[in-house]
C-alpha cells in the first residue's frame, strides 16, 4: 500500500493506493471529513484492507477502535487544581466513569448501533442523509488486519440520495449535527493523526519483520 499526501482547496487529502483501488481520508468544503474509496474497475468489491506493513496507519486504526470500544472520546482530563484530598479526585474520576457508561446504558442510536464487540465491528452510515437510504461503511478488526467495507443502500423514493457511483463511494462525518455524535471526535482526531505522520510510508515507522516474528513467538509460547 502507498500513502500520499497532497493538497487541494479544502486543505490536505490522505489518499491511501492499492492496485486499482484508492482510500481518501479528506475535509471537503462544507467543513466535514470525508473518507471515499474509489475503484478504476467496477468488478471490484469496495474493500480496503489495511495491514501491520503500513504499522503507522495500522496502529491509528488501533486507536480508533480503543477509543471508540472504551468511549475515549475526549482526551484524559486534568484533575482540577481545586481537588486537593485523594478523596476529591477519586469522586472526580468516578463521576467522569459515571457519565462515560452512560453512553453504553441509555445511548442506543450512539453506541450500540455504532459499535458491535461481539463481531469486532464499527458500522457508521454516512450523515449525507437518513440512515434507510445512506451510504455504509464497516470497520471489521480481523486477525492483524483491518478491513473496511463500503456499501450502496437502494434508493428509497421520497429520500433525498446520497453521493455515489459504481466507481465512487463516499461517506461522511458531520462536524456537528452527526447521527453519532461525539462520536465523530474520534475520526476527526484520527485524521490530524494522519496529517503529523511526517513519512507514512518510511520503512522507519513500519514494524520491523524480525520483531513481529519475534512477538508472535513469545505469544505462541504463552498460549501452549
Amino acid at each position: 500500500m502507498q500513502v500520499i499526501k497532497h493538497e487541494n482547496e479544502f486543505g490536505l487529502i490522505i489518499s491511501f493506493q492499492e492496485l486499482d483501488k484508492q482510500f481518501d481520508v479528506s475535509f471537503d468544503g462544507n467543513g466535514d471529513l470525508y473518507w471515499k474509496i474509489h475503484s478504476k474497475n467496477t468488478n471490484d468489491d469496495n474493500n480496503f484492507i489495511i495491514t501491520k506493513e503500513n504499522y503507522e496507519v495500522y496502529r491509528l486504526f488501533e486507536e480508533l477502535f480503543d477509543d471508540i470500544e472504551n468511549i475515549k472520546i475526549y482526551t484524559e482530563p486534568t484533575i482540577p487544581f481545586y481537588m486537593e484530598t485523594e478523596e476529591e479526585k477519586q469522586d472526580y474520576i468516578n463521576e467522569l466513569e459515571y457519565e462515560k457508561n452512560k453512553y453504553r446504558l441509555y445511548n442506543y442510536s450512539n453506541y450500540n448501533e455504532l459499535f458491535d464487540k461481539e463481531n469486532n465491528t464499527i458500522t457508521w452510515y454516512s450523515d449525507e442523509t437518513n440512515h434507510e437510504v445512506a451510504n455504509i461503511l464497516k470497520i471489521k478488526k480481523e486477525k492483524e488486519l483491518f478491513k473496511l467495507e463500503f456499501y450502496i443502500q437502494p434508493y428509497i423514493e421520497g429520500y433525498d440520495r446520497d453521493f455515489n457511483s459504481l466507481y465512487h463511494i463516499p461517506i461522511r462525518f458531520r462536524y456537528s449535527g452527526s447521527s453519532y455524535d461525539p462520536f465523530n471526535i474520534v475520526f476527526m482526531r484520527m485524521y490530524r493523526k494522519m496529517k503529523q505522520i511526517d513519512d507514512i510510508n518510511d520503512y522507519g515507522h513500519q514494524i520491523h519483520i524480525e520483531e513481529y516474528l519475534f512477538n508472535q513467538n513469545k505469544v505462541k509460547k504463552l498460549t501452549k
